[in-house]
C-alpha cells in the first residue's frame, strides 16, 4: 500500500482508481512493468507493446470488479489509444481479440484506425490485414467496410504515394470478399476523384491508365480468349465536374483524354445539381481541353470565344428566370467572359485583333463582333482593342471589300474636327441621292471573284457603315418633315403626295423591322435558340418600333377607309376620329425616337440610358399605385353611394380625384358635392342666363341642388298641413323628405377624412420617395458603370450598318428587296446546274482568314491556360 501510494504521485505511472472502495490499484505492480505515460497523451510504443500481451485485452486480472466499477470510459480511452499505438508498431495481433471488435465497430474509430495503418505504415500486408477483418468480424464492421475502403483510398492518395495506390487498387480488383459486397468500379472511380481532389496529376494519370489497362487485359476461360471492351466515354462523373467547376485546366485535360465527358441535362429536377453541372460544363477549362482534342483542320473545330459568348448568354438568362440562384449564374457569366477578355488582351498587333474578333470576314454573319455586340457582353465590347477596332471599321476609311480604292483620309469619325465632319456629310448628299441607282452599280458593290470592275466613287461610298448611318439619319430626317407636315393639314392637291410617302416610309421601316428579326434567326442555324433570339430581337428600342409600326399601321389602314368610304351620305366621323387617335399617338413616337442618337454622345448618352432603365422602376411604381388607389376608391365611393340614395354616382368622380392625386399631391379630401353628378336648379339657371349672351363659369355653381326633396312627399305634408289648419310646414316634417339621407352624412365624413389623410401619405409621401430613391439608384448604377453602358450602347446602335448587305433606308428599301429576289433566283439556277454537273457535294475547304484565326485561337489558349478557383482554406492559411 505504501508502494501504491508513492507511485501514484509519478505521472510517469498509470494508476486506476475505485472511488468506491478506495482502492487503488497499480498496473505495473501487478504486471511487474511500468508504463510510462506521456503528458500530451502519447505513449511508449515499446512498453505499450510490451503491455498489450501481458493483458491480452481480455482483462483477466483479478481487480475487475474494482476497474468495472466507474473506470469503463477512461480504460476504453485507453484501449484505444493503445490499438493505435500498436497499429504505428505495426502490431495487429489485437484484431485476434473479440473482446475489441465492440470497439472496432465504431465507425468514427474503425475510420481512424485504417487511416492510421495507411499513414503510419505504408504497407499493402497490413492494410489488407485490417480491411480483411472488417470484413469479416461482424455485421456491424461489415456495414462500415465501403466507406473505410474509399477511407483507405483518399489517405493512400494523400500519401503521394502512386505504387501503394495501385496496389490498394489491384488489391480491391482481385479480392473475393469485397467483389461481392462493393462495386469496385464505383471505388475506381472514388480514386479517380480523390486524386483530382487532391490536385495529384501524377497519381491520377497513373490511376487512369493502370484503369484502362485493367478494362482491356486479355482473359481466359475453358480455352476461349476473351478481350476486354473499352467502355465509351463516361459522362458527367464527379470527378470531371469537380475538376471542371473548379477551372482546373490540368486534372480537366487529363480527365478528358481518357474519356471523361460533361454532358448537359435538360431533363434534371434537382436545381443544385443543375447548378453544379453548368458550371462544370461552362467552365473555360473544359472548353479549352474540349478543343485541344481536336487540331486546326479538324471539321469539328469550335470557336472558344462563341462558346464562351454562348454559356454567358445562357447563365445569364437563368440568373433574370432563377433568381434565387442569381449570384452562382452571375459567377459563371463573369468566368466565361473574363476569359474571353484574357484571350483578347493577347493580341499584339491591330491584324491580329482584326482576326480575333473577325472583323475581315464581312461574309459571316456570326463573327464574334457581331455576338459580342447582339448577347450584351458589355465588359469585352468595351474594351479598348474592340472599340478601337470597331471604330476603324465603322469610320470612313474602312471598307469592307480590299481593292484599289483609297479613302481621301484616313481618320477616324471621332478624330476628325467638327468642320470636317460637316462636310463629310454634305459630301454625302448627292451619294443618299444616287441610291435609287442601287440595282444597277450591284455587281460593283459586291464584286464577284475574277471581276475587276471599277466601281464609281460613289458605290464605293456605299460601302462605308459611317455612310450608311448617315443615309438612315437622311431619311428619318425626311419622315420627320412628312409628319411636321401633315401635323400643318395641307391642302388637298398637296395632302394626297403626304399620304403615299408616309404610306411608302412606314411600310419601309417595318420592312427593315422585320429584315432585323429574320437576320436574328438565321444566326440561330439549324437549331435555334428560341429564348436567345427573344432576347436578342425584343430588346427596348426593337420593342419600341414594334409598338410605333403598330399605331401606324392602323392608321394608314384607317386612312385608306376615310378614301374609300369618302362618300356624303356614310357618316365616317367616327373613323376619321380614330384614325387621328392612332396616328397623333404614333407621330409623338417617331418624334421621340430621335432621341436615340443621343447615344452616340458621352454627354447625353448616360441621361438616354438612365431613362430607359427607370422606365421599368416607373412601370412598377405605377402597379403598385394603381392597386392603393382602387383599394382606397372602392371604400370611399361605397360610403358616398349611400348619400346618393344607392344610385352610384359618386363612383366616377371618387375614382378621377383619387387618381389626379398622383399629379396633385396634397389636395384637400374629397367633399360629396365634389366628386358626384349633382343636377342644377332650372329656375337658377334662367335667371342667370336672362338677358345674358354669355355668363361666368364659376357662377353656375350657385345654382348646383346640393339637396333635393321629393314633390310627391311634400305634396303629402302640405296637404296634411292644410287638414289641421296649419299655415307653417317646420323643418322636422320636412326631413322625411329628402332623397339625400344626411342623417349618417356626418358620420360617413368621420370615416373618410381618415381614410383620406391616410392614402395622401402613402402616395404622396411614401410612394413618390420610393419611386426617387429608385431612379436615384438606377442613374448611380449606370453612372458607375457609365463607360462600359456608354461604349456598349454606341456600338449596339452601330452594328446595324456593318451589314453592307441590309435594307437601304427608305424610300430606297424597295430596290433591295428587288435585288434580294433577283439574286434568289440567279442563285437557285446555279445550284441546280452544279448539281446536274457533279452528283457528289463537294467537300468545304478552309478558307485563308478561317485558317490564320484557327491557328492564332491555339496559339493564344496555349499562353492563357484556365487557372483553378483558390479554396478560401488555402487562402487564408
Amino acid at each position: 500500500m505504501d508502494q501504491t501510494k508513492e507511485n501514484a504521485g509519478d505521472p510517469n505511472i498509470v494508476v486506476l482508481s475505485n472511488k468506491s472502495s478506495s482502492q487503488e490499484i497499480l498496473l505495473g505492480k501487478e504486471l511487474h512493468l511500468a508504463v510510462p505515460v506521456s503528458g500530451n497523451g502519447n505513449t511508449n510504443g515499446h512498453a505499450v507493446s510490451a503491455l498489450i500481451p501481458a493483458l491480452g485485452f481480455g482483462m483477466a486480472w483479478g481487480i475487475k470488479s474494482a476497474v468495472f466499477s466507474n473506470g469503463v470510459a477512461r480504460l476504453n480511452d485507453l484501449t484505444k489509444e493503445a490499438m493505435l499505438q500498436a497499429i504505428k508498431d505495426q502490431d495487429l495481433r489485437f484484431l485476434s481479440d473479440d473482446s475489441n471488435k465492440t470497439i472496432l465497430s465504431e465507425k468514427k474509430f474503425s475510420k481512424e484506425c485504417i487511416r492510421c495503418c495507411v499513414k503510419e505504415t505504408r504497407q499493402m500486408v497490413l492494410i489488407e490485414e485490417m480491411l480483411g477483418f472488417f470484413l469479416t468480424a461482424n455485421d456491424e464492421t461489415r456495414k462500415n467496410v465501403n466507406s473505410l475502403i474509399k477511407e483507405a483510398i483518399s489517405s493512400t492518395i494523400k500519401l503521394d504515394d502512386d505504387k501503394l495506390v495501385i496496389e490498394l487498387l489491384e488489391f480491391l480488383q482481385t479480392d473475393k470478399k469485397i467483389k461481392t459486397l462493393t462495386d469496385t468500379a464505383e471505388l475506381n472511380e472514388d480514386a479517380v476523384f480523390h486524386a483530382t481532389v487532391q490536385q495529384r496529376s501524377d497519381t491520377l494519370t497513373k490511376i487512369l491508365k493502370w484503369a484502362q489497362n485493367y478494362k482491356t487485359k486479355k482473359f481466359t476461360h475453358k480455352n476461349k480468349t476473351y478481350n476486354g471492351s473499352l467502355v465509351g466515354p463516361k459522362a458527367n462523373h464527379s470527378a470531371m465536374i469537380f475538376a471542371a467547376k473548379r477551372n482546373d485546366y490540368e486534372r480537366v485535360k487529363i480527365l478528358f483524354k481518357y474519356g471523361y465527358r460533361l454532358e448537359q441535362k435538360d431533363n434534371m429536377t434537382d436545381p443544385l445539381k443543375k447548378i453544379e453541372l453548368f458550371k462544370a460544363v461552362a467552365s473555360p477549362a473544359y472548353i479549352v481541353a474540349s478543343l485541344e482534342n481536336l487540331n486546326e483542320v479538324s471539321a469539328d473545330f469550335f470557336c472558344p470565344i462563341k462558346k464562351c459568348f454562348e454559356f454567358a448568354c445562357e447563365a445569364n438568362f437563368r440568373k433574370s428566370t432563377i433568381p434565387e440562384y442569381k449570384r452562382e449564374y452571375a459567377e459563371i457569366e463573369n468566368r466565361c467572359e473574363d476569359y474571353a477578355i484574357s484571350l483578347l488582351e493577347q493580341c499584339e498587333d491591330l491584324r491580329e485583333v482584326e482576326t480575333f474578333i473577325q472583323t475581315r470576314n464581312s461574309g459571316n454573319k456570326d463573327s464574334n463582333y457581331i455576338l459580342a455586340i447582339l448577347d450584351s457582353r458589355m465588359k469585352f465590347v468595351a474594351h479598348e482593342r474592340f472599340q478601337y477596332v470597331m471604330l476603324k471599321k465603322f469610320g470612313i476609311g474602312e471598307t469592307e471589300i480590299e481593292d484599289d480604292f483609297d479613302a481621301y483620309t484616313n481618320a477616324l469619325w471621332i478624330d476628325m474636327p467638327m468642320f470636317s465632319r460637316i462636310l463629310h456629310v454634305f459630301k454625302q448628299i448627292p451619294c443618299y441621292f444616287l441610291l435609287f441607282l442601287y440595282p444597277f452599280f450591284y455587281p460593283c458593290i459586291f464584286p464577284s471573284k475574277g471581276n475587276n470592275t471599277m466601281a464609281p466613287w460613289f458605290c464605293k461610298e456605299w460601302r462605308v457603315p459611317l455612310n450608311r448611318a448617315i443615309y438612315t439619319a437622311f431619311s428619318y430626317c425626311i419622315f420627320i418633315s412628312l409628319i411636321l407636315c401633315y401635323v400643318y393639314e395641307p391642302p388637298v392637291p398637296y395632302i394626297y403626295w403626304v399620304d403615299g410617302l408616309l404610306a411608302i416610309f412606314i411600310t419601309s421601316y417595318s420592312l427593315r423591322d422585320i429584315g432585323t428579326a429574320f437576320f436574328l434567326w438565321r444566326l440561330e442555324g439549324p437549331k435555334p435558340n428560341k429564348s436567345r433570339f427573344k432576347k436578342r430581337y425584343f430588346t427596348f428600342w426593337n420593342n419600341y418600333n414594334i409598338l410605333t409600326n403598330f399605331f401606324f399601321f392602323v392608321g394608314l389602314i384607317i386612312r385608306m377607309l376615310e378614301y374609300v368610304l369618302d362618300d356624303p351620305i356614310v357618316n365616317i366621323a367616327a373613323v376619321e376620329a380614330a384614325g387621328r387617335i392612332f396616328w397623333g399617338i404614333a407621330f409623338t413616337l417617331a418624334i421621340l425616337k430621335s432621341i436615340k442618337t443621343g447615344i452616340v454622345s458621352k454627354h447625353f448618352g448616360p441621361i438616354i440610358l438612365s431613362i430607359r432603365v427607370m422606365l421599368k422602376d416607373v412601370f412598377m411604381f405605377i402597379i403598385t399605385f394603381l392597386v392603393i388607389m382602387l383599394a382606397f376608391s372602392c371604400g370611399v365611393s361605397y360610403m358616398f353611394n349611400y348619400l346618393s340614395n344607392g344610385s352610384g354616382s359618386s363612383t366616377g368622380g371618387i375614382f378621377t380625384y383619387f387618381g389626379w392625386v398622383l399629379l396633385q399631391p396634397f389636395r384637400g379630401n374629397p367633399g360629396y358635392d365634389e366628386v358626384t353628378d349633382l343636377p342644377y336648379d332650372t329656375a337658377c339657371l334662367t335667371t342667370l342666363t336672362a338677358d345674358e349672351s354669355e355668363i361666368n363659369i364659376k357662377s353656375i355653381n350657385k345654382c348646383r341642388m346640393e339637396t333635393m326633396y321629393s314633390s310627391g312627399c311634400i305634396e303629402d305634408r302640405i296637404e296634411s298641413m292644410l287638414m289641421q289648419n296649419l299655415s307653417k310646414l317646420s323643418k322636422s316634417d320636412m326631413a322625411s323628405c329628402m332623397m339625400v339621407q344626411r342623417l349618417g352624412a356626418d358620420t360617413i365624413k368621420t370615416a373618410v377624412v381618415p381614410m383620406w389623410i391616410f392614402y395622401q401619405f402613402l402616395v404622396s409621401v411614401v410612394l413618390l420617395r420610393i419611386l426617387i430613391v429608385m431612379m436615384t439608384i438606377t442613374y448611380r448604377k449606370i453612372y458607375d458603370n457609365l463607360d462600359t453602358q456608354w461604349k456598349y450602347a454606341r456600338l449596339y446602335l452601330a452594328i446595324q450598318f456593318f451589314d453592307s448587305e441590309s435594307l437601304l433606308p427608305p424610300p430606297f428599301t424597295y430596290l433591295t428587296l428587288v435585288m434580294y429576289l433577283i439574286r434568289w433566283v440567279v442563285n437557285m439556277r446555279t445550284k441546280q446546274l452544279g448539281r446536274e454537273k457533279s452528283g457528289r457535294k463537294s467537300e468545304r475547304k478552309c478558307k485563308p482568314l478561317d485558317m490564320e484565326y484557327r491557328n492564332l485561337i491555339f496559339a493564344f489558349i496555349d499562353n492563357v491556360k484556365p487557372c483553378p478557383k483558390k479554396d478560401k482554406m488555402k487562402g487564408n492559411e
